[in-house]
């Protein structure tokens, strides 16, 4: 890892390697002003290595709020922009303030009025309409951004950065989707980038010309009738221009149609849209999206696609990121899996934002870690998620821990749940998990299942049940052969695969992704689509035809009004995007009452009965916990506890929840 740790500078800004953490809106503020837990926070993720902070985004004005975001538009908030900064600072790290105005996409409900843009709008993403600004108002939005930036450089920030990504008002200015202006800032792309270098411009007359200034520019808006890389080559070029520092390039509009940070996106899958950038201008670039790795960080620039490297939900999963790499403890870092459970879908929910896999994520400072004053002999029984994460943050604690698992390998669910479309990034738990397992000395025994005999003859001073859950029984007859009747999991591990035609029962997350995976792998690969491009074997229309074409013919069972009920909101419009993609059919409100040799027996909404043909029927309808060795040990040691979906099934971050919890309780 030699490229990323090298120093860097932005500007007069003198950096001590090349890994950023973005802005991100943790909603953890409900006046705008800084609390305690948001200091906490970026303290850690400073003492952990990363060279710049980048906090907010910072609300330039009142009528550019969002819900639960930091506001920088006052004096008032001063005193905790200051303390936050002091606090980084002390922690080793640079801070910037990301200054933001949300434009169109401000919500009636966070700012009181309507929402101002450049031209009048409705956007997808708030469905709201917004008012077009005067010009009067424009000036004053402009001087908005150098006072905050005057604020920000007053509270001690090092440098800040001025966000034109996304779809927010500055973004809204320049793309010609939002901006049909037929003033001086509408028209050519060098109108619609006018109110952009103005406030660039202000920024630096405010805090002055050495006070580095970046800008958050979308590589493409992926958004129909707005920017394309194309454009926004040249709109970096301008930047450059007009006094800006450096570029965080990132991908496209929150209403864009197009993945820009869930799983599907392959890691660093839109490097390209920074390289294009990089070798159009002299300033540095810091690359953005995906970028979860230490490898994949480290290949942006050693190859020369980026000068630094921007890693937001990376920090949320390990707030040590960038000391692992220093001291060379790569398999230690806590890769983010790009679930999007415990951030996106929190944040989109109007809750605070946490990580599905780094139980400390919003709570530093709370959660106890010193060694415990009575360290124990605890056997945990099972290797999944929940088991492994409570054995790691016990011996962390000094516990003398033991896991047994009743396999031949430790993993339990996540083996399964790395197989779906986009969720491929799952297998970094486990990894991370083992490799702490090793480092504390917990010992694993594998193939060893925990019965009340066994327990006995260890004599723990307490037991963790962490055995998962099992599946449900169908309610319903079963005539059809048995090797044509298949669990969702034996699927998704390989051990038993599907025919033609195949009916999934059970609409919930793993009926869906399954019906997904298993439709797309009658498709084209990504290998053969990279050879068929190649080699020019095929024109991309018929390419295309065949990436859309399964050759298997999929439907879904639910007995619910929805299907992805449980699937969430950042990521299930990806997933209804591949059903519809594929083709997949959905049956909603029916009822599953048999399977025959003929197919799938089913009672629509009206009551009417049909039988749906399948050659193959797949089970995906819930689980139950598998709790019974708590009644057998009763008696047999003192102190049990129950955990993960052996408690109640749920999500992973609900294991990893009890796991922590119960860890230090202990």
């Amino acid at each position: 890892m030699r490229f990323i740790l090298k120093p860097t500078a932005i500007g007069t800004l003198k950096l001590k390697n090349r890994i950023v953490m973005p802005a991100i809106n943790h909603s953890y503020s409900t006046d705008g002003a800084v609390p305690d837990r948001l200091v906490a926070l970026y303290k850690r993720r400073a003492a952990g290595g990363s060279a710049l902070i980048t906090v907010g985004g910072c609300a330039v004005s009142p009528e550019g709020r969002s819900q639960n975001i930091l506001c920088i538009y006052d004096d008032g908030f001063l005193p905790g922009l200051e303390k936050l900064a002091a606090a980084v600072h002390r922690a080793g790290g640079k801070i910037a303030a990301q200054l933001y105005h949300a434009g169109g996409y401000a919500k009636t409900q966070d700012i009181k009025e309507q929402a101002i843009a450049p031209s009048e709008q409705t956007s997808r993403y708030t469905n709201e309409p917004a008012r077009a600004m005067s010009k009067e108002e424009i000036a004053a939005v402009v001087e908005k951004f150098a006072q905050a930036a005057a604020r920000a450089q007053k509270a001690g920030f090092d440098a800040v950065e001025l966000i034109a990504s996304a779809g927010y008002l500055i973004a809204e200015f320049l793309s010609p989707f939002t901006n049909r202006r037929a003033d001086e800032y509408g028209g050519g792309l060098e109108n619609r980038a006018k109110f952009l270098t103005q406030a660039v411009r202000a920024v630096k007359g405010a805090a002055g010309k050495d006070y580095p200034v970046t800008v958050r520019l979308g590589g493409s808006d992926f958004v129909k009738g707005g920017n394309t890389s194309k454009e926004a080559v040249r709109i970096a070029e301008i930047l450059e221009e007009n006094g800006a520092d450096a570029l965080n390039v990132t991908g496209g509009w929150h209403e864009s149609v197009i993945p820009q940070t869930t799983g599907e996106l392959p890691g660093g899958g839109y490097n390209f849209l920074a390289k294009n950038i990089k070798l159009a201008v002299s300033i540095p670039v810091i690359a953005s999206n995906r970028i979860n790795t230490p490898e994949q960080a480290e290949f942006m620039i050693a190859s020369g696609m980026a000068d630094l490297v921007s890693l937001g939900r990376a920090h949320l999963a390990d707030p040590d990121f960038a000391e692992k790499i220093a001291s060379g403890r790569l398999e230690e870092i806590r890769t983010c899996i790009a679930c999007g459970q415990g951030c996106y879908d929190r944040r989109f929910s109007g809750k605070d934002v946490l990580c599905m896999i780094n139980y400390e994520t919003g709570r530093e400072g709370s959660v106890p870690g010193a060694p415990s004053p009575a360290p124990k002999k605890l056997l945990v029984a099972g290797g999944g998620v929940a088991g492994m994460e409570f054995a790691v943050r016990a011996g962390e604690r000094g516990h003398k821990v033991t896991l047994w698992e009743k396999s031949a390998e430790l993993g339990g669910q996540l083996h399964l749940a790395a197989v779906p479309l986009g969720k491929r990034d799952f297998k970094h738990l486990l990894s991370y998990q083992k490799a702490m397992l090793k480092k504390l000395g917990v010992t694993v025994c594998l193939n060893k299942e925990a019965t009340k005999e066994s327990v006995a003859l260890f004599q723990p001073d307490a037991v963790i049940l962490a055995t998962g859950g099992e599946s449900v029984p169908p309610p319903f007859p079963i005539t059809m052969d048995k090797e044509n009747v298949m669990a969702a999991g034996d699927v998704l591990t390989g051990k038993a695969m599907p025919g033609r035609e195949v009916v999934i029962i059970g609409g919930g997350a793993v009926g869906c992704e399954t019906a997904v995976y298993i439709a797309d792998q009658a498709t084209l690969s990504a290998e053969q689509v990279k050879f068929l491009i190649i080699h020019e074997a095929e024109s991309f229309e018929e390419i295309k035809r065949l990436l859309n074409s399964s050759s298997r013919k999929v439907t879904i069972v639910e007995m619910q009004d929805k299907t992805g009920k449980d699937i969430g909101i950042s990521t299930k419009w990806g997933v209804k995007k591949q059903i519809k993609r594929l083709g997949i059919k959905e049956l909603t409100q029916t009822k599953v009452v048999g399977v025959s040799p003929d197919g799938v027996k089913a009672e629509a909404p009206d009551g009417k009965s049909s039988i749906i043909p399948a050659d193959t029927v797949i089970i995906a309808a819930g689980a139950k916990a598998r709790d019974k060795l708590a009644k057998e040990l009763a008696g047999v040691v003192k102190d049990i506890y129950i955990i993960g979906d052996a408690k109640k099934p749920a999500k992973i971050m609900d294991a990893i929840n009890d796991a922590n919890e119960l860890a230090a309780a202990i």
